[in-house]
């Protein structure tokens, strides 16, 4: 898969037209605010799971994958802030930031799969474009971005606490934070200009759980199915094994907790 290089330096309000990979953008929503930050990604191929023999069984067998379409990532995992539009707009309750403060610049954690899902479909509709969950194919190709890699960065975790790669339970990161969620944006972006792929908040995908691999990972699962759904990335109370860009974990859709967010995918024409 060819390198991505660069990322555009101004931030966008664009109009549905051909979107250059790296640009930064946000959507105009019709009441006057605006969506999340996201990055455009390119199509590309690599390799799904588990490749150096390292990991768990439901991480293999690796295969080649493909990604035939571009599209545009969150930036940064949604955040409270985000999450507020969407509350003020339909009156759905906000979810509890466990009163760990500036929670508007915090990823939203206590949020269901189910109550995910509602908040794309919300933003489809006041945007005018089509935002969902990522499926766990085009999660793993976004946080990897273009590694093959036990994470993201390299081999090893290579972290400490005057250089803190992510945030996680082991990695290094300030004490003040060691119980709690960090702000989005506070640790390097991976090459694709993704922020906290690893660490802070488990991520919810748009994919069913199935281990190992049952070719379903482009799939996306139906609000009627009941069974559990894949979510990724490791979170603040995670060791750092779990941040790992082919680790896989589960929870049923309905089920919200203190560790787990979600980060929007945004469809390109």
């Amino acid at each position: 898969m060819q390198r991505f290089i660069g990322i555009a330096l101004t931030l966008l309000a664009l109009p549905a037209l051909a979107i250059e990979s790296g640009t930064v953008f946000r959507d105009p929503l019709t009441n006057g605010q605006q969506g999340p930050e996201l990055v455009a990604l390119p199509a590309g191929s690599f390799t799904l799971g588990d490749s150096l023999k390292r990991g768990n069984d439901n991480e293999r067998p690796p295969r080649l994958t493909q990604i035939p379409q571009a599209f545009a990532l969150g930036r940064y995992e949604v955040t409270f802030a985000d999450w507020q539009l969407y509350a003020d707009a339909t009156g759905k309750p906000m979810p509890d930031n466990e009163g760990w403060g500036l929670s508007a610049q915090r990823p939203v954690i206590n949020v269901s799969w189910l109550a995910a899902h509602g908040y794309c479909q919300w933003l489809s509709k006041v945007s005018g474009q089509r935002y969902r969950l990522p499926t766990e194919a085009e999660w793993e190709y976004a946080a990897r971005a273009g590694s093959q890699s036990y994470y993201w960065w390299g081999e090893q975790l290579d972290s400490h606490e005057g250089n803190p790669r992510a945030h996680c339970r082991g990695c290094g990161t300030p004490r003040q934070i060691d119980s709690k969620t960090a702000l989005v944006g506070q640790f390097a972006p991976n090459t694709f200009g993704l922020y906290d792929t690893a660490g802070n908040v488990w991520e919810w995908t748009a994919s069913r759980f199935a281990a190992p691999f049952d070719g379903q990972e482009h799939s996306h699962a139906s609000l009627l199915d009941n069974g559990p759904r894949v979510t990724r990335g490791g979170a603040w109370n995670s060791g750092p094994v779990y941040l790992r860009s082919s680790l896989r974990d589960m929870k049923q859709p309905h089920i919200s907790d203190y560790a787990q967010g979600l980060r929007v995918l945004r469809e390109l024409p």
